[in-house]
């Protein structure tokens, strides 16, 4: 009875103290105690931001995989490039030195051409068939990035569209607006040349470096998605943001092929069910995320245009697909059929 009465108290002061409800659990996967025979799996990303949508990926992705394999697999999650950069994390990835990392698909086409496929502009036109075409390229895309980065892809991230940040007296609306500004664009030779389509003026610069190159007017802007705008506190030095769909932002999650097929099958098992179900579970979260953080970019007093018209941006843009099909391989045009194809069969199948 004394036990009951208890539990009956210890409901009511959870249910009257939402505080308490809400308290994180001080006690997760890394508390668990280490044992002789864990393996470590180094999961190593480039963002300091603790709420972003790849952080969550990796730390629910290790969470389960910790779960999955009864924790004889022990995960170590290194944030904010400590490990280096997304190119260098994924090198060592191939190495076997770290086990998991989540690049954006533009930086690991660096190293994984194939995936180039994936940044041809105005390649699909919502989230949905994005996530259809991740869903179903990937097995064919698969052997291609593992011979190419030593990495297997075993989930998938995504982060959202990619807007026009930016300072200018007016709102982009147009290529012709685009054209006078300086805008930041990764280092890909897809998007710089996206970019040249419209007749404007890319500028290679580091992720690590905008904000004070925004600040001292070395560009106007870039583009990001939200998180990515607001997260970075870029609202402090830019006062627009357009938003178009030309290319989503996307982060593979991948593991060392290396460190993969070392494992006993039933912990590849564990870590490819992992991968999958951390992509559901991100696919669920992010587009309520995304949400919260427009509504913060409206309280710093952005403002923001909906470029209704993207037809002419979508028009120049695909122009110019022939000359990117080497950079995706010698079947580069082969290949982007078959991305072609596939989104085909996700618009025959909503019909």
């Amino acid at each position: 009875m004394r036990t009951i009465a208890k539990l009956a108290v210890l409901a009511t002061v959870l249910l009257t103290n939402p505080v308490a409800a809400d308290t994180p659990n001080p006690f997760d996967y890394r508390s668990v105690p280490k044992e002789g025979d864990q393996i470590t799996m180094r999961l190593a990303h480039s963002l300091n931001m603790e709420w972003s949508s790849q952080t969550v990926a990796l730390k629910r992705f290790a969470e389960l995989v910790a779960i999955y394999t009864d924790n004889r697999i022990r995960p170590v999650i290194f944030p904010g490039s400590q490990l280096g950069s997304e190119k260098e994390m994924l090198q060592q990835a191939r190495q076997g030195v770290i086990q998991v990392t989540i690049p954006a698909t533009n930086n690991m086409a660096q190293v994984a051409p194939s995936l180039n496929v994936l940044l041809l502009p105005y390649l699909t036109q919502s989230t949905e068939e994005s996530n259809y075409l991740l869903d179903h390229i990937t097995p064919v895309l698969q052997p291609r990035v593992i011979e190419e980065a030593g990495v297997r892809i075993i989930g998938w991230e995504n982060t959202g569209w990619r807007h026009f940040f930016y300072n200018a007296p007016e709102p982009i609306e147009t290529p012709a607006d685009l054209a006078p500004l300086k805008m930041r664009v990764p280092p890909n030779a897809i998007m710089l040349g996206t970019y040249k389509s419209w007749n404007a003026s890319p500028a290679p610069i580091a992720w690590n470096e905008l904000y004070s190159a925004l600040q001292q007017g070395v560009v106007e802007g870039g583009d990001s998605p939200v998180s990515d705008i607001i997260g970075m506190k870029f609202d402090e030095v830019i006062g627009r943001i357009s938003r178009l769909h030309y290319t989503i932002l996307t982060h593979p999650i991948v593991v060392s092929e290396r460190w993969f097929q070392d494992l006993a099958p039933d912990l590849q098992k564990a870590v490819l069910r992992a991968g999958r179900e951390t992509t559901k579970y991100v696919r669920w979260w992010q587009p309520l995320d995304e949400a919260r953080w427009w509504k913060l970019a409206e309280e710093a007093g952005v403002e923001i245009t909906d470029i209704k018209n993207e037809t002419p941006w979508a028009e120049k843009a695909r122009a110019a697909w022939p000359h990117y099909y080497p950079l995706i391989g010698k079947d580069g045009e082969d290949l982007t059929k078959k991305a072609l194809d596939i989104l085909e069969s996700y618009k025959a199948s909503n019909q």
